[in-house]
């Protein structure tokens, strides 16, 4: 697979979209941070307390991931729009190693996307701290096995699109899907199973279990990221599958 990995890598690395949403992941939920920071560190306790070890980080995340999706996506969606993927498929006739170098390139890109998006979100947090005056701030969740689940998250977030648009040839579908998914659709479901008292939907919803995984600890934590992991499996085979089968 080494082959179509290298033909991903040129791919991936060649597209200055992947370099722009990796800085805009960047700067965009670090600039929210920043203003955040100083917010608070000017409220004082009349805000709370500083957005640090309770969940500060995992607020930030969804936008992260949300901003590096079409990275994801492009992967298949790209191809299919301008017909490459018939290329693709002439120089490399095995449609599963292309399916996996494609999902595992994109895995690779956004691990390090991540790394760099949680870091100046840190950052951003303890300088608008100290702008604010009330010192620098270091975010708890950023840190050990908790950072570790925050880079899992994004990942798992940006492989869902990454799956989607395999299954439907839709790029722009695999973009907004997992988004409306995360921002709207869950947190209506999580409001109405708060009222009706359903406490077992916290571990059927991906997105927002996702995000409680890196602020919680042991095994609560990491049972909510292998529900996400099974989610992106849920879409991710059967994309796979008709990849596999059906007509470039």
């Amino acid at each position: 697979m080494s082959g179509e990995l290298r033909y991903e890598w040129v791919r991936i690395s060649t597209v200055r979209s992947t370099w722009a949403l990796i800085g805009l992941a960047m700067l965009v939920p670090a600039g929210l941070a920043l203003f955040v920071s100083y917010l608070v560190g000017n409220l004082g306790d009349d805000a709370g307390g500083p957005p640090d070890g309770g969940g500060g980080l995992s607020a930030f995340l969804p936008l992260t991931a949300a901003v590096l999706c079409p990275i994801g996506a492009a992967a298949f969606g790209q191809e299919y729009r301008h017909g490459l993927i018939r290329i693709t498929l002439a120089i490399f006739p095995r449609r599963t190693p292309v399916f996996f170098a494609k999902a595992l390139m994109v895995a690779i890109t956004i691990v390090v996307a991540a790394v760099l998006s949680i870091a100046t979100i840190v950052l951003a947090q303890a300088l608008g701290g100290v702008i604010a005056g009330s010192g620098a701030t270091w975010d708890n969740t950023a840190w050990g096995a908790s950072g570790l689940r925050a880079v899992i998250y994004v990942v798992f977030f940006v492989l869902i699109a990454f799956a989607i648009t395999a299954l439907t040839r839709n790029q722009p579908l695999g973009i907004i899907a997992p988004i409306v998914l995360a921002v709207l659709i869950e947190p209506i479901v999580s409001t109405i199973a708060f009222v009706q008292g359903w406490s077992w939907m916290g571990w059927v919803l991906p997105f927002s279990g996702g995000a409680a995984a890196v602020s919680s600890q042991g095994a609560e934590a990491w049972g909510h990221l292998a529900v996400f992991g099974g989610w992106f499996l849920i879409i991710a085979i059967p994309a796979w599958i008709v990849f596999v089968r059906r007509d470039a």
